[in-house]
């Protein structure tokens, strides 16, 4: 056994202790323990001997699959940080990732190495790891050497020595959206990894047995929870295929059929199975644990889920990439009040977070404030972007603990009387209409309580009249017919006159983005867009 403070240690003491035991499961396909080490140790060799070392970067570029979760460790092993880029991205931004992170390294598909090379012949790669074989006749269309996942899996099998490196080596670079239209690069270190991994593993009291429910794609951070913290406890990885996302039924048949025990996802998803799922019809009591994160989860589809998940318990959980998950809330019927958003909740264990108004700290209950985040957890920074690291993880704001850093998150929360924080919004999510400020995430909750409402988003129009226009795009529940003069009286019972929306679309589906959120900026693009060509 070796002393876990780095996050491939996670791996050898669990291939050490259970060998044998599932790690991985994908469709009918099963790693044990001993097969993911082995198989890492064959990388992470091929990689070492072709120049990868500490301080490198790695891309992983490939839908979620067995050999995406090989790689992932033996890019850990070689010191390496892995990159992992959206597979579904557009080749722009893709090509972006490899620039800015000075890939030289890429694992991926036959497919995706063709449309990132056709037609350029710069990128700083230098090899190329097709995890899936060229079809006949695919040229990849460039000079970069490539080999083949197979032949180097084939090679004799040894041990694997991985170099010295420190826990505070970058492990992993997850890109999220920037207001300047480019990626930002978030860097983790292995400490700031093994610090939320271990706090969750104890937190929800993981068991060898338990089995994982891997939903979300590498490139989202909900996934170090759902390989490492399984890892680490030598429990089981179930790859949710990317496919059975669109077809709920399936999806939970899959679930019941692999026994999954630990769910987490965004809250969209969970939509989705409740309200098309047929779930009620489908025992899943295997269900031990559900985490439900992102948008906002309505109460109504909470309750159905957990009926067909007697034995579940729900935790609303909050954090951000550039600090883990760092609150959680379990959620208690008693507490849950219909009308309004369930809590956000308290700290983890290890995690500090306190909320500020300007230069003051916020204290009282109901007091609105922006949430700071102080932890072990939090980032090393963004890639190549010195000053908005400083702006986004500055010292301490509070005098006495000048030489600690943050992670300032930009979202308004406040504290209730018996602790718990909520959500009120995002500090950009503010808009300005009629001379009023107002918060969109305000208006959702509001109509999001309609019994005809599926799901709902609110999107912000500028208008040079009123400042902002507000428009609402409404998925209606199955069958559900809702009218738009009904929409406006519901929500003239609740809201003052000038949050009432100025007009509301009725859509089959609201659109996602790769991690599964709603694609509020697409929303807003197809709007004005269309407003532009109307005569």
């Amino acid at each position: 056994m070796v002393a876990e403070f780095l996050l491939h240690h996670l791996l050898v003491n669990s291939a050490s202790r259970y060998p044998e035991r599932q790690a991985v499961v994908f469709m009918d396909r099963i790693l044990t323990y001993a097969d993911l080490h082995s198989q890492s140790d064959r990388l992470a060799a091929f990689l070492s001997n072709c120049g990868v070392a500490v301080g490198d970067r790695v891309g992983i570029m490939q839908p979620k699959s067995m050999e995406s979760v090989v790689a992932l460790f033996a890019i850990l092993k070689t010191g390496a940080a892995y990159v992992p880029i959206d597979p579904s991205v557009p080749v722009q931004r893709a090509r972006q990732i490899i620039y800015r992170c000075d890939l030289r390294y890429l694992i991926t598909t036959g497919q995706q190495a063709k449309r990132i090379m056709t037609g350029i012949d710069d990128l700083p790669l230098q090899k190329i790891i097709l995890t899936k074989p060229q079809k006949e006749n695919e040229e990849i269309g460039s000079p970069i050497d490539v080999i083949h996942w197979d032949d180097i899996m084939n090679r004799s099998p040894h041990d694997y020595h991985s170099p010295n490196m420190s826990d505070t080596n970058p492990a992993y670079i997850l890109h999220t959206s920037g207001s300047t239209g480019m990626p930002k690069g978030v860097v983790l270190s292995h400490l700031n990894a093994l610090t939320f991994i271990n706090t969750a593993s104890a937190y929800f009291e993981i068991g060898e047995r338990d089995r994982f429910a891997n939903h979300a794609p590498l490139h989202f951070d909900l996934s170090v929870f759902d390989i490492f913290v399984a890892i680490k406890r030598g429990a089981s990885i179930v790859i949710v295929p990317d496919y059975l996302s669109a077809f709920p039924v399936r999806l939970v048949e899959y679930i019941r059929e692999k026994k999954v025990s630990i769910w987490n996802s965004v809250s969209s998803v969970l939509i989705l199975l409740a309200d098309k799922g047929k779930i009620d019809k489908k025992g899943l009591d295997n269900m031990r644990i559900v985490h439900f994160s992102g948008d906002i989860l309505p109460v109504k589809y909470l309750r159905i889920l957990q009926e067909s998940m007697p034995e579940a318990t729900f935790y609303n959980i909050y954090g951000q990439t550039e600090a883990n998950s760092s609150m959680c809330f379990r959620v208690d019927n008693a507490q849950i009040d219909d009308t309004k958003p369930i809590p956000i909740g308290k700290p983890f264990p290890n995690f500090e977070v306190f909320a500020m108004d300007g230069d003051r700290v916020v204290s009282e209950p109901d007091e609105e404030g922006e949430l700071y985040v102080k932890s072990s957890t939090v980032a090393i920074g963004y890639w190549g972007e010195d000053r908005m690291t400083l702006e986004k993880f500055p010292a301490d704001p509070r005098r006495s603990q000048i030489h600690s850093r943050v992670y300032r998150t930009g979202d308004i929360v406040k504290m209730g009387a018996d602790g718990n924080y909520s959500f009120v919004g995002r500090k950009d999510h503010m808009i300005k209409s009629k001379g009023y400020r107002i918060e969109i995430p305000e208006i959702e909750n509001v109509i999001q309580n309609h019994e005809s409402v599926k799901q709902v988003a609110v999107v912000a129009i500028p208008d040079e009249a009123i400042g902002n226009r507000i428009i609402v795009y409404i998925c209606p529940v199955a069958g559900g017919e809702i009218k738009m003069n009904d929409l406006s009286a519901f929500c003239g019972n609740v809201l003052p006159r000038y949050m009432i929306p100025e007009e509301f679309i009725i859509c089959d589906a609201l659109p996602t983005t790769s991690t599964g959120k709603v694609d509020r900026n697409m929303l807003r693009e197809t709007y004005m867009r269309k407003a532009m060509h109307k005569p």
